[in-house]
């Protein structure tokens, strides 16, 4: 009787159940061990500032150029979101403060760097008594056909001008966050402002400066799963 008892577990029946389920089980590791990037989502991703780095790289020319500096500089005031969805269009928008860009330049005396500071606010350069706020809009937002990048169309007003301009955005998951990193070049006459030249352009300021960018958005939204990848939107 003890014999037959362990027959009829292993009927068939039983069997393709235990496959199955040994199976799901294998595919359910490998989702977990494959780094596949996956977030909280749908639902808004505000930006955590205090976890999130932009800064500006701004660098020197002229045959003289060996007598001026590169600057480094830091944007420390701002706040947006990213809204992604699996039936609507994402959205991501960023505003922040003119007048919290920082001169770090850590080669600089103190003096010098408030001199480069009081420079890049004041009249010539950024205007930000008239043009107080930098602000960025998407114009498309989506994944790529690369599992982490995602690809941003934006209008960025800088200096009170508005400009299109595309960022590659790569995609990584920590935690319940999302973060996003990458760089861009711009042009300073792009947006109506005339790069600093001195002793008659021996030196001067290149017009190209480079955008680099850390953020962490942090979810808020749905309990379904979301990720960086195309797959994870299907």
């Amino acid at each position: 009787m003890k014999l037959r008892g362990v027959v009829r577990l292993w009927t068939p029946h039983s069997l393709a159940a235990i496959v199955v389920s040994r199976f799901s089980l294998a595919l359910w590791l490998a989702a977990g061990c494959s780094g596949q990037l996956l977030a909280q989502g749908p639902g808004v991703y505000p930006i955590n500032m205090k976890a999130s780095q932009i800064a500006i790289h701004v660098y020197k020319s002229g045959f003289l150029s060996g007598l001026g500096d590169n600057h480094q500089i830091a944007l420390t005031h701002f706040s947006g979101f990213a809204e992604l969805s699996k039936t609507q269009p994402w959205q991501a928008q960023v505003t922040a403060e003119a007048g919290s860009l920082k001169v770090l330049d850590p080669w600089a005396s103190a003096s010098q760097r408030r001199e480069v500071q009081d420079t890049m606010l004041g009249p010539r350069q950024l205007d930000v008594s008239h043009f107080p706020l930098i602000t960025l809009r998407s114009l498309t937002f989506a994944p790529t056909g690369k599992d982490t990048i995602w690809r941003l169309k934006a209008n960025l007003t800088l200096h009170g001008v508005t400009r299109p301009v595309e960022f590659s955005l790569a995609c990584r998951q920590t935690g319940d966050s999302l973060r996003v990193q990458g760089k861009k070049m711009l042009r300073l006459r792009d947006f109506g402002i005339e790069p600093i030249s001195r002793a008659l352009g021996a030196v001067r300021v290149k017009n190209e400066f480079e955008i680099t960018y850390d953020v962490d958005l942090q979810f808020k939204g749905s309990s379904q799963r979301l990720g960086c990848s195309v797959g994870a939107l299907r």
